[in-house]
């Protein structure tokens, strides 16, 4: 059912929002003083409005967390439903929704991977990898590419390989960086062989009883969505294989 954009009420206009969010929000990405966000009013499929009326086809599904479009009934009474029956549960508690999503995926996920750690976003992911990583190696040390996007909490920043990493690199994280197949329009794109010859080479001269995991997008993604070669993940899951090394894949495509 399409929203009314004409009987919504509105406390502000869209100027006044996007006026109130320079002033008092710190945006992430952007050089404050060149912030100019679009004010969001509501949302019903694959648009948004602004206060305005104005209308945006969401291609992005917001950050990706909207693929079943926006305003869906069926998803709205869900989440009614169960805020009004348990809107919070402490981690340390079994409830059901957590019980049948963790046998669902479970079910869905390859080989004897049985195990689901539940957490509120991609980099909380990472940084949790990260940990578990080191701890199952004992092993300190993470590989991860230069063109590469991780997150941005401490540890995710420090496992991203593109320049937006260096404000916050303090060179102590463990992690390694390595080149990805693709190095810019300049240069042709590696073959399969020889990148994998480069990480290789990476993992002998770092010392491989010294590297827990190799985090990796396996379709690179705010970097360009580059696609790698032919045999390049097959290739990084055996060299993995061949130094004790995890091989975390990162927003799996």
């Amino acid at each position: 059912m399409a929203l009314e954009t004409s009987t919504r009420p509105h406390v502000l206009s869209g100027e006044e929002i996007v006026a109130l969010c320079r002033q008092y929000t710190l945006y992430e990405w952007t050089a404050q003083s060149a912030v100019d966000p679009i004010p969001v009013d509501h949302a019903q499929g694959v648009y948004f409005y602004t206060p305005e009326g104005k209308r945006y086809i969401d291609f992005n599904s917001q950050l990706m967390s909207v693929n079943a479009g926006h305003g869906d009934p069926r998803i709205i009474e869900a989440i009614q439903r169960q805020a009004e029956k348990l809107a919070y549960a402490n981690p340390f508690m079994a409830h059901e929704p957590r019980a049948l999503l963790g046998k669902k995926l479970a079910e869905l996920m390859p080989g004897d991977l049985n195990k689901v750690f539940f957490t509120l976003g991609g980099a909380e992911a990472n940084e949790n990898a990260i940990k578990l990583a080191r701890t199952v190696t004992g092993r300190p040390k993470i590989l991860s590419r230069y063109r590469s996007y991780h997150g941005a909490t401490a540890g995710a920043m420090a496992l991203t390989g593109d320049p937006r990493r260096w404000a916050s690199d303090l060179g102590t994280s463990g992690v390694v960086h390595v080149l990805d197949p693709y190095h810019g329009p300049q240069r042709e794109v590696d073959s399969a062989a020889e990148s994998l010859q480069y990480l290789e080479e990476t993992i002998q001269l770092e010392g491989p009883n010294t590297i827990a995991a190799f985090f990796l997008e396996t379709v690179t993604g705010t970097n360009g969505i580059l696609i790698p070669p032919d045999g390049y993940l097959q290739g990084v899951r055996e060299l993995c294989d061949r130094y004790g090394i995890l091989m975390v894949c990162d927003e799996i495509m």
